[in-house]
């Protein structure tokens, strides 16, 4: 029946099933409509949509320019929101319709991906898995956030890479690769990793797999070992931010020669026979240390002419030592793995095709991102957001309610909360965890969830290593260059003092995580196979398994989004903004946190944004120098409307509106306050 089956239905079916059983929602009662849109933070893009289309610039207040915001998805909801003018909540409907489309298309790539990968059966179950998984959905769909378009490129860019990585390519398609990848980019800025590391996947082509991945894993070495050196010397905090300044040249520099000094000392070419760790050693060492010598003395050099007066040298000494030790573990762990192909890298025909490649791929992505940057500079007077600035300075506050510091293995490398990455990989043993504690006494639920873990981990290895010779077959897809972009991804966040990390910035992990599930039950697949069980359980069993999961997101997506909402509820979404409407006069301007549903829904007020993720960089410098309330009277704020543990007691709000604040009305558990002129 399924050698009959055409995948091409698959698909179809996918994008029906997709749409029709989310189309309610477009058209739910607005309060209803309302629990779709998961996260205030979508609000800012709606608000910055609204007065780019009636003229106010790219602000969120209407006066003060920013660019806290991914450009895609910016891109996409201006036109969109050209409909606020007839109605707020229509635009609404229309940006939920298009990221039911969205993911309706990266179900699609996902699937075709996954035919690379594993036998269609599996990968049909697997991509129904990803589109109707509802921890998956609410991220990436119903947030209202970047997440949508940012899992569509996504997929779209990894399915052409391993469609395309060994065939002979037109100038055409490589541009057009090329332009998928700056598109991702600008879908998520901190996709660079990805888009970089197997954009160089991908321009070796046809070349042996240890060199591909050898060449990403030392570029990806060069980045996380000039990350993880400044955490372990500066850990996290505002001393880090002090002393940091110097890592991007030794990481710049790393990306210039640390490549180069391996390829000159033979590092790029697969050992010969014979050849000991010892003789590799050795050159590991020759190449990191003139790397050292030559980064010490750049660093010296900005340290005596004082352009980097904060430098501590002994990152030079740790990088060094991570440097040695990655370089050398790398090249001993891609042996096992890949045997020798007889390849001279010392010939220009062996480099021809990958420069032309480098050239054709890259230049798209270069002009995108460049030209970003660029236009981001010329219009807000700064290159990168304004948001990531801002939740990098927070912690380097001592009371604040943005987050804590990484202080622990786990937050470093991203398996811990405010730092859970890794999140959707752990969520079944989690879910465990909590059976267990309300299925059975207190002191057992621990060390039978423990047990159980445990005995899951050993059959998952188990599975693996019997069917190892067929996973090495399906590993050259790129997966070891995605596993290292997505821990460069990490470890920017976990190691340079980055704040208030979202969920929706783990996309990419989230995809892996599915991927190598598949994998797991393409081997148990395989090991039915092979006992002779037959292929027509399996497909069974893949049908209901298929069948469960999308009966179960739509009862619980009817659940999230109910059709009938009852009379008094039907406005609960505008609470606050009647609150404020009631208790403020018109033309009043309201500071806040946050704020980006009240900004949207209310009428004759302006609101600022006191957190600074939308504001301009001007209030981002005075915030810094805790001068930030000259900026409230200048534009003339009359009002701050928030928590007031957050503005009386924690940083930056505490220096920022002492004496400053006079109770007018309480809603809930925040507070309207006048903001009185300066004594």
């Amino acid at each position: 029946m399924w050698q009959r089956l055409s995948w091409k239905h698959f698909e179809i079916l996918l994008v029906v099933l997709c749409v029709s059983l989310q189309l309610f929602v477009v058209f739910s009662p607005a309060n209803s409509l309302m629990r779709w849109y998961q996260s205030d933070d979508a609000f800012y893009y709606y608000k910055i949509a609204v007065n780019i289309n009636e003229g106010r610039g790219i602000t969120f207040d209407g006066v003060n320019v920013t660019n806290g915001f991914q450009p895609l998805w910016m891109a996409i909801c201006v036109p969109v929101f050209l409909l606020a003018k007839y109605d707020l909540i229509l635009p609404l409907r229309v940006l939920a319709f298009i990221s039911i489309l969205f993911s309706a298309g990266t179900g699609v790539l996902f699937f075709r991906f996954l035919q690379k990968v594993i036998a269609p059966i599996t990968a049909a179950l697997v991509a129904l898995l990803w589109t109707f998984h509802l921890e998956i959905h609410e991220v990436v769909v119903q947030n209202g956030m970047e997440a949508t378009v940012g899992a569509f490129f996504t997929i779209l860019f990894l399915y052409l890479l391993v469609h395309w990585r060994g065939q002979v390519l037109s100038t055409k398609q490589i541009v057009f690769l090329g332009l998928v990848g700056g598109l991702t980019i600008l879908s998520r800025l901190d996709n660079v990793f990805l888009v970089f590391l197997l954009g160089v996947w991908f321009v070796l082509g046809n070349k042996s797999g240890y060199l591909r991945n050898l060449a990403v894993g030392d570029l990806a070495l060069v980045f996380i070992s000039g990350l993880l050196t400044y955490y372990i010397r500066l850990r996290s905090g505002a001393f880090y931010q002090e002393f940091s300044a110097s890592l991007p040249v030794l990481v710049g520099l790393g990306f210039l020669l640390k490549p180069a000094l391996f390829y000159l000392l033979g590092l790029y070419q697969y050992p010969e026979t014979g050849q000991d760790v010892k003789r590799l050693t050795g050159r590991v060492l020759l190449a990191v240390s003139i790397f050292s010598a030559v980064a010490g003395i750049v660093l010296f050099s900005l340290w005596y002419l004082d352009v980097m007066p904060n430098i501590k040298f002994s990152v030079i000494v740790i990088d060094w030592t991570g440097t040695v030790l990655g370089a050398v573990g790398l090249r001993l762990f891609l042996r096992l793995f890949f045997k020798a192909e007889d390849e001279s890298l010392q010939r220009w025909v062996f480099w021809k095709e990958p420069f032309d490649r480098v050239l054709k791929f890259f230049t798209p992505v270069g002009l995108l991102l460049g030209g970003y940057l660029l236009w981001n500079h010329s219009y807000a007077g700064t290159f990168m957001p304004i948001s990531g600035q801002i939740k990098h300075w927070w912690a380097g506050l001592q009371n604040t309610i943005y987050g804590a510091k990484v202080d622990t293995l786990g937050q470093l490398f991203g398996v811990q909360a405010n730092f859970n990455a890794w999140k959707l990989a752990f969520s079944p043993f989690v879910h465990l965890a909590e059976a267990s504690g309300k299925s059975m006494p207190e002191i057992l639920a621990p060390v039978v969830s423990t047990i159980v873990i445990v005995f899951l981990f050993a059959v998952i290895i188990l599975l693996v290593i019997s069917q190892r010779n067929r996973i090495a077959g399906i590993g050259d897809v790129g997966l070891f260059a995605m596993f290292l972009s997505l821990y460069s991804h990490i470890f920017y966040y976990t190691s340079t003092t980055y704040l208030h990390v979202r969920n929706w910035y783990w996309v990419g992990e989230m995809f892996f995580t599915v991927i190598v599930f598949g994998i797991l039950l393409e081997c148990i697949r395989w090991s039915v196979e092979r006992r002779g069980w037959g292929v027509g359980a399996w497909n069974v069993i893949a049908l209901l398994s298929g069948i469960f999961i999308v009966v179960s997101f739509s009862s619980a997506l009817g659940k999230i989004v109910p059709w009938k909402v009852s009379p008094e509820s039907r406005e609960t979404f505008l609470m606050e903004v009647r609150f404020l409407e009631a208790n403020t006069e018109p033309g009043a301007w309201i500071g806040t946190t946050g704020g980006g549903i009240v900004a949207y829904f209310i009428t004759d007020r302006t609101i600022i944004n006191l957190d600074g993720l939308v504001n301009s960089p001007e209030y981002f410098q005075l915030l810094k120098r805790g001068q930030a309330s000259s900026f409230l009277d200048k534009i003339g704020v009359d009002y701050i409307y928030d928590n007031p543990y957050v503005v009386t007691e924690t940083d930056p709000y505490n220096t920022l509106l002492n004496g400053r604040l006079e109770r007018v009305e309480r809603l809930d558990r925040r507070l309207l306050y006048r903001y009185l002129p300066p004594q």
